[in-house]
């Protein structure tokens, strides 16, 4: 038995150091700027509140974030914790962060793992005399050209992904076709802007743009139109799929559709989006580690949903088609506001899993005109399926599987929802019962401990380990048997666009009897391994429940064979 714990000991060590070399890091630079350098163009009032939501909306969702802000007085008067660490939007801590962050993702590669760059920028869009795009930092400004090869190219990531608020985003972001303002459109009317991110097949980007070449800001949510739209889609509004992750076809759609029924502005917005074209599924975000998370069921009843906190700061908003389950991973707050057009609830942090919230009726304030439009016309059109694959249609993007987002049980807790399992590393601990060896008929069970890795060479197959133990809890004629097992797996999923999947595996594996007080032992014993099976969550636990056959090769009165036992396993796992 001490030879079994060196082996399973030297499994997990394996199996952990594969699991953090495969592992995605993420990390984020968030730069927001109220001020501008143009005398023509005004202070923004909610660049800088913008920057700190999307810091903390990035950290809930798993990113290392770092934040770039110079907050006015009431922003730093809330006295967000992401503040304390915050530093000035200036030229050169825009090149610190850089070289932090470059430094940073080739340690990660020196040890196999990939990494994500996201770069988030809120502030003033311009052009200068000569008509070259900018935008506006303290002190400083971000071209075109400094913006690739001051900050995009010298990360040293896998993946680098944009997201801008500012007007005239475009003539800097750079673009792959469409019209802009007069200005920015004598800046790209070379091609070098679309070819900014043709040429880099690792980065993408996302952003929105008007036919005047400005954004907008709303002090209803203190905050950026789109800026706000695309913290609630990247916090789960936008998970049409309901894997947990959220792509730039989904992002793109969601934004569209938020943004669809707005009227009654100067200008409409339009979102761009575009994917890295070496993975154009590549996910922005997610999954998401476990926190404050709510959950709207289509049992819930209604349609527009918006989340405030205790300081009326909005946090996500989200418009569900009738029969739509939506799951917003939420900032932490000590209480939070959930409030629809005509009702409302004050639910604390601890009560989120409680289920949807019990809501009373509100009452209604309206402010002008324009709040009027954006109050009826942002998120007024659902992003469900139809609308999703016509804007996949039009925007050219790679469209997500849909077919597994099932609905739950409208009136009642969310049931078993078949879902895709991550292709992440995760670890699973088992049940598991098979017949007894060497045909004792009897029962056989125990414990199973897993590690599932990543895809193998792009193919729909993943990689991992093994390992169990199981006894018989009943003898027979003073007989119990022991057996263990160590091995390596080799597995399929989402077999013709299902939860099902299939493994196998081989291995070494020791058999031990015991036997009227004398205990013998075979420790090499050649072992395989066959499951299949359906992996899903129940109540919002992910399971995995597989019929399992395995045969251990062993020698019995001087003869060898196969000795086949039939069993099953149920592993939870993350």
């Amino acid at each position: 038995m001490n030879r079994l714990g060196v082996l399973l000991g030297f499994a997990a060590l394996f199996a952990a150091r594969d699991a953090s070399a495969d592992a995605l890091v993420r990390r984020a630079l968030v730069i927001a700027h109220n001020g501008s350098d143009d005398p023509s163009l005004p202070s923004l009032r909610f660049a800088d509140d913008d920057g700190v939501l999307w810091a903390e909306t990035l950290q809930r969702l798993g990113v290392e974030t770092t934040l770039l802000v110079d907050p006015d007085e009431a922003t730093r008067a809330s006295q967000r914790p992401v503040l304390a660490g915050a530093r000035p939007p200036t030229p050169d801590e825009v090149k610190r962060e850089v070289a932090r962050l470059r430094a940073a993702s080739l340690a990660d590669d020196e040890l196999g793992r990939e990494t994500d760059v996201l770069i988030v920028y809120v502030g003033h869009g311009n052009t200068d005399e000569a008509g070259r795009a900018y935008f506006t930092l303290a002190g400083g400004r971000l071209d075109k050209a400094s913006l690739y090869a001051d900050v995009v190219d010298p990360l040293g990531a896998d993946y680098v992904h944009l997201i801008v608020d500012a007007c005239r985003a475009s003539g800097v972001v750079g673009r792959r076709g469409g019209a802009a303002d007069a200005a920015v459109l004598a800046e790209l009317r070379g091609m070098l802007a679309r070819e900014q991110l043709a040429t880099r097949p690792s980065v993408g980007a996302i952003f929105a743009e008007s036919e005047d070449g400005e954004t907008h800001e709303w002090s209803r949510i203190r905050a950026g139109v789109f800026s706000h739209v695309a913290r609630s889609g990247l916090l789960g509004a936008a998970d049409i799929n309901g894997d947990g992750k959220v792509e730039y076809s989904e992002l793109g759609a969601f934004v569209s559709a938020s943004l669809q029924g707005v009227q009654g502005l100067p200008a409409r917005l339009a979102v761009q989006a575009f994917a890295p074209t070496r993975a154009p599924r590549r996910p922005l975000v997610g999954p998401a580690p476990a926190g404050p998370s709510l959950t709207l069921t289509s049992g819930f009843g209604h349609s527009r949903v918006s989340v405030e906190d205790a300081d009326g700061r909005r946090l996500a908003d989200v418009r569900r088609a009738e029969d739509q389950y939506v799951l917003l991973r939420l900032p932490e707050r000590e209480e939070y506001w959930v409030r629809t057009p005509t009702t409302e609830a004050r639910v604390k942090l601890a009560e989120l899993s409680s289920g949807a919230p019990s809501m009373a009726p509100r009452e209604l304030q309206e402010r002008g005109p324009a709040e009027e439009a954006l109050r009826r016309g942002l998120f007024a059109v659902p992003l469900d399926k139809d609308f999703y694959d016509q804007y996949v249609a039009v925007a050219g993007l790679v469209s997500v599987d849909v077919s597994r987002a099932f609905p739950p049980t409208p009136g009642g807790p969310q049931p078993f929802r078949l879902a895709r399992p991550t292709p992440s590393p995760s670890w699973e601990v088992g049940l598991v019962g098979h017949h007894a060896p060497l045909g004792m008929g009897r029962l056989s069970t125990g414990l199973s401990l897993s590690w599932r890795g990543g895809e193998v060479a792009r193919l729909p197959l993943y990689y991992g380990a093994r390992a169990t133990y199981s006894v018989m809890p009943v003898s027979l004629d003073g007989i119990r048997m022991h057996r263990a097992t160590v091995q390596g797996l080799l597995g399929t999923q989402d077999i013709v666009d299902t939860p099902l999947f299939a493994e196998v595996g081989v291995g070494w594996g020791l058999l031990g009897v015991a036997a009227n007080g004398a205990n013998m032992a075979d420790p090499t014993v050649l072992t395989t391994h066959a499951a299949a099976g359906v992996a899903g969550r129940l109540l919002g636990v992910r399971l995995r429940l597989a019929a399992t056959v395995a045969s251990d090769r062993v020698t019995l009165d001087g003869d060898d064979y196969w000795n086949r036992m039939f069993g099953f396993e149920l592993a939870f796992w993350r």
